[in-house]
């Protein structure tokens, strides 16, 4: 083994004690084995601490964090800077990876200089199963929608380059955020078709819980992140008049007034996907 791992595994954990076992073990299993795995406990009030003491020490590729709660984008961050692997994998801590995950996506990183990220076959299962369906990467549709899941490998130079997770998408969709930020200028993705990623579905999934009003202001957050890239796929709602009207208004204060991103297609525009909507 290499003294120095090539890889590094970040698993945030908040009340996951039931979970956190089979995630830790599922990294301990993988074929590939130069790696670390650092598990940052973010203020856990249940038996997540009593669970990872009771493995940190039976291999001495795991380390140990705890902080005050301060949300996955901070804890995320922190763990990541105190990894030493030329590649990053987050991995949440109910969810799972097959054995061969990280030899199958270094082999792409490896094998690419200019690859950003590698992604993997994923499957659902818990309170559903089924395969979410593998497609070309487009900037212009990763803008429109997420299409990477956090558990894909990436490179630890892409996230100092961009200061990693934005903490302004704290209440949801930081990793949707993060893959534009390194992707958006020339990024590649691959897909290695023989690993799989195993995403828990679980009722109290934070996307899961996310309200429709919640959805548009985090999504209207993503277009203020990335407004000069955006603008070369949608039109800007900053232009409109009704969203100047409104700007400065008590309801847009509080988070009354929503809005959805208007699609462009590639270098047209054929259609609106959603039209801006108002409370």
């Amino acid at each position: 083994m290499n003294s120095k791992p090539s890889v590094s595994i970040i698993i945030p954990c908040y009340n996951d004690q039931k979970y956190l076992l089979k995630t830790i073990n599922c990294v301990i299993s993988q074929t590939f084995t130069c790696w670390e795995c650092i598990i940052i406990n973010d203020g856990s009030s249940d038996q997540t601490e009593h669970v990872i003491l009771q493995i940190i020490n039976k291999d001495n590729r795991l380390k140990y964090i705890y902080q005050e709660n301060k949300g996955v984008c901070i804890a995320r961050n922190n763990a990541i800077k105190t990894s030493v692997g030329e590649y990053v994998l987050c991995l949440d801590a109910n969810d799972l990876i097959s054995e061969n995950f990280l030899e199958e996506t270094v082999k792409l990183l490896d094998s690419n200089d200019d690859l950003t990220v590698a992604s993997s076959v994923v499957k659902f299962f818990g309170r559903s199963s089924g395969i979410l369906n593998v497609v070309s990467y487009d900037l212009g549709v990763l803008l429109a929608e997420n299409q990477l899941v956090i558990t894909s490998l990436f490179r630890r130079s892409d996230f100092d380059k961009v200061g990693g997770f934005n903490l302004n998408m704290k209440e949801g969709f930081e990793d949707w955020d993060f893959w534009i930020s390194i992707l958006k200028t020339n990024g590649i993705v691959a897909c290695a078709t023989k690993a799989t990623f195993y995403y828990r579905l679980l009722n109290t999934s934070r996307n899961n819980q996310i309200s429709r009003e919640k959805e548009r202001r985090l999504r209207m957050q993503i277009w203020e992140n990335h407004k000069e890239l955006f603008s070369k796929y949608f039109v800007d709602p900053t232009t409109n008049f009704e969203y100047k009207r409104f700007a400065n208004s008590v309801e847009y204060k509080i988070g009354q007034i929503v809005m959805n991103p208007i699609r462009k297609v590639k270098f047209w525009i054929v259609f609106l996907k959603e039209k801006i909507i108002f409370k």
